[in-house]
Order: structure tokens, then sequence, then C-alpha cells
């Protein structure tokens, strides 16, 4: 008698994971039968031919219902499926991450599936003291990140389960930030937004920033999607049970500024939290702080485990994966997906070529005026050349201000805050990153005026 194909059902398969696991089991499975599961399927794209997909919210309080069809006679589940927006919306992304997984488990339960491999996260482990940890670091996570919040509740759910459903084999494999080209968009949506426009990318990728701020202590690890795929594809063929951490080797300060090309200047991580806390209200970048805190206060990981029981060793360093993530950030890349950014005739549209060069100066005004607050002094030579080609950049949207005698904040406020601006610079310290920050309000501002106005 022939033995079926294996029937592996995929949560999140669309997503920045989901690509590089089924690139793996493409390799790895290739008579498997492949069940995807997310809100928007893939209607194209090459790593997608041959999956079988069903569209299902996990916010929905249906979803474990829905699940049905997918979950019969499946042999293992790979549960990836992840919301990360809109990160204002609390309740929403409970539902989604919390009750998703709980959706999951029942409906896992409900058809007697009897693996389960997990994606968790870093962010489940307390703050760390500097060197790596293992799985047996404790996962309190960081209670200012909601994201984290939920990924702590989770894996409770998974211990519980896992005391019900003593036969079914439960694995969780702990990435740190997952990266690839494709993932260009969504990282993009998650830490920068969309007022920062491509060409500030392809700074960074000629390495053309000559300084970088980052707070003090600093150290990175990320993983390409493609190694967090092998991991979780021998996690499930050799159907290993308990926490397994992902990630590639650690880049400190000078590291992370090394790709791309800067100088690293140390900034107190209070300082920088409440920098980046600012830029977000301001919505000059996406990243929240509670994000921030994952990324910077999350402990760097020992992958031991990993190595020793799965055999698993990364491809990809962390300087290589991040440099290929910042490639496809400057070139718009997006991947076949709605969760990787497709959408019909897609790409990372920005502004016109003057606009574009007065958001990235009026950015890098922003962050040099950073650097400067604890160390006064007249603009070096590329800080004034950043804040004229920012005034000559700026000066055809001001005069259309005054042709059209606009009345509203911007056009009120713009002219005095260009000038104190300018003359806060001259001497640097506190007083030019508040007022270089107004400046970057407007300049916000005044980007979503002009947004609202070409959708009308």
């Amino acid at each position: 008698m022939t033995e079926r194909p294996r029937r592996i059902v995929v949560t999140g398969a669309s997503g920045n994971v989901g690509a590089g696991v089924l690139r793996a089991l493409a390799r790895s499975e290739p008579d498997a039968s492949v069940i995807g599961v997310c809100r928007r399927p893939p209607t194209h794209g090459e790593l997608y031919r041959g999956m079988t997909w069903y569209a299902v919210d996990l916010s929905s309080p249906t979803a474990a219902q829905l699940l049905a069809p997918a979950m019969r006679d499946a042999d293992v589940v790979v549960h990836l499926a992840l919301a990360i927006l809109p990160a204002h919306d609390e309740n929403y992304l409970y539902r989604a991450n919390v009750g998703g997984t709980q959706a999951v488990l029942d409906a896992m339960a409900t058809a007697g599936v009897g693996h389960l491999v997990y994606a968790s996260s870093l962010g489940i482990y307390a703050p760390g003291l500097g060197e790596p940890v293992s799985e047996t670091w404790p996962t309190s996570g960081q209670a200012s990140s909601v994201y984290s919040r939920h990924k702590v509740m989770v894996e409770a759910m998974l211990d519980e389960f896992e005391l019900r459903h003593s036969d079914v084999v439960v694995a969780r494999f702990r990435p740190t930030v997952v990266v690839q080209r494709e993932a260009a968009s969504e990282l993009r949506s998650l830490y920068v937004g969309p007022f920062v426009p491509r060409w500030a990318f392809t700074l960074l990728q000629r390495r053309l920033l000559p300084l970088l701020p980052l707070p003090e202590g600093l150290a990175l690890q990320f993983v390409h999607a493609d190694d967090v795929g092998d991991a979780a594809v021998r996690l499930m063929q050799r159907r290993a049970r308990g926490s397994f951490n992902v990630a590639a080797d650690a880049l400190d300060q000078a590291r992370i500024a090394a790709l791309v090309g800067a100088r690293p200047v140390e900034v107190k991580p209070a300082l920088m939290r409440r920098a980046v806390g600012a830029l977000h209200r301001l919505r000059v970048v996406a990243v929240t702080p509670g994000w921030y805190d994952v990324a910077t206060r999350s402990p760097l990981m020992d992958t031991s485990k990993a190595r020793g029981e799965l055999g698993w060793r990364p491809t990809w360093s962390s300087t290589d994966a991040a440099r290929e993530l910042i490639e496809g950030l400057a070139g718009g890349a997006v991947g076949s997906s709605a969760a990787m950014g497709w959408t019909e005739g897609d790409d990372m549209v920005g502004p016109k070529t003057i606009e574009r060069v007065h958001d990235v100066t009026l950015l890098l005004w922003c962050v040099m005026a950073l650097t400067r607050v604890a160390k006064p002094g007249r603009p070096g030579l590329v800080h004034g050349a950043v804040i004229a080609a920012n005034l000559l950049s700026g000066t055809p949207a001001a005069l259309a201000r005054v042709r059209e005698r606009r009345r509203d904040v911007v056009a009120l406020m713009a002219p005095a805050a260009i000038g104190t601006a300018v003359l806060a610079s001259v001497h640097g310290g506190p007083a030019a990153a508040a007022a270089t920050a107004v400046l970057g309000g407007l300049g916000m501002t005044e980007r979503r005026r002009t947004k609202r106005k070409a959708n009308r």
C-alpha cells in the first residue's frame, strides 16, 4: 500500500517567515501536500505554485470552525500567522494573535492533529545582561510592547495545551529579527513608515551616511528567512519538543554602523527612546516605543540547542542578511503576496524627486541635530550641506504656499520654524534638536496634506 503524502498546514504562509518555510519545504518535502492559511491568499508567484489555500481571518470569533477544512487529515501544523499592524489597535492584535492561536489549537484538537510547530519570538524574553541567553532565560517579555505581551500569553497557552494534550508534539522556535529582500515592504511598514522616502535607503545602501546614532551598549542579531525556514522544517521532521533559539551572529555598534558605512555615535538609551517616541508621535517613523524596546532591550540569544539537537546552522551571517534587506529597501522590493507588499502594479511609490530630496535632507537634519545634543558647536561641512540642500529643495513648495495665500498651520509656522532651526543649528545642543523636531513635524503635516489632496 502506497503511503499518502504528508499533509502540512502552514498558517501565515504568505508572510515573511512563511516564505522561508515554504522554500525549505520545497527542498525537503517535495512530495508533501502543503495547505496555506491566511487572510488574503496569493494569486500568483512561483513560491505558491501547487498549494491549496484557505482564506481565514484568525481574529474572527468563528476562526476555529473556518479552520476545520484545512485541518482535516493534517499531519502537522506550522503556526506562523502574526498580525503586527495596525500597531495602535491592541484589541485587534489580541484577537488575531492570542485569540487566533487559541482557534488554531481548538481546530487541531477537534481534527486530532498530533503535531505543532509554533513561531514564537525573541520578544518572549525578559531584558538581558549582555551575554547570550539560552532557552531557559525568563520569558516575561517586554512589558511596554503589545507584541511581546501577546507572545508571552501565547507561550503560556501552549504550556496549558501540552498539559491537556500530552500526546501532541509541540515545538517552538524563537527567532530574532527575520529578514530577506522580499520582506522590505513589510518591515518598512513596521519600523519606518510611509513618510521616509526610498531615496533615504539608497543612502544607506551606498554607504553614504556619515554618522549613525545608536543607544549605548546596543548589539543586534538578524536571521535570514531561509535559515528560519530550515529550522522550522528540522523541528518538524525530527518531531522535536520544546523551545529553540534561532539567530545568526551578534553585531556590536561598530558592525551595525558599518552596514551603512557610518561611524557610530553613542546616545544615552533613555534619550534615544524619548526621540523614538517623539518621532513616532509626529509620524516621522512607524516604530513604536514598544517595538524599540523589543529590539534594544531583548537579550542576545545562544543557539547552541538548535545547533546540537537539530544540526542547524545559519547559512547567512547577520551582516549579509541585513545588507540584503537594505538592498530590498533601496530597490523597493516586494514579495508575491499582499502580506509581503504586493498589489497590482506595485512598487514602493515615492514622491517626486524634489520632494524626495527635501524629505531625506529633513530627516538627516533631524538625526544630525540629535547627535549633537551632547556636543554643541558649529556644524561640520556635511551637516551644513544637508541644511543647505533642505532649504533649496524646500524653496519651490514655500513659494507655492505664498502664491496660494495659504493660512494653514504649515504656511504660518514654517518660515519662523525654518529660521529658528537654522539659527539653533549653528550652536547645536538641545535647542537645535527641539527646533529641528518641530520642523520635522511640520514637514510630516505638509506631506499628509499633499497626500490627502492627491486622493480626492
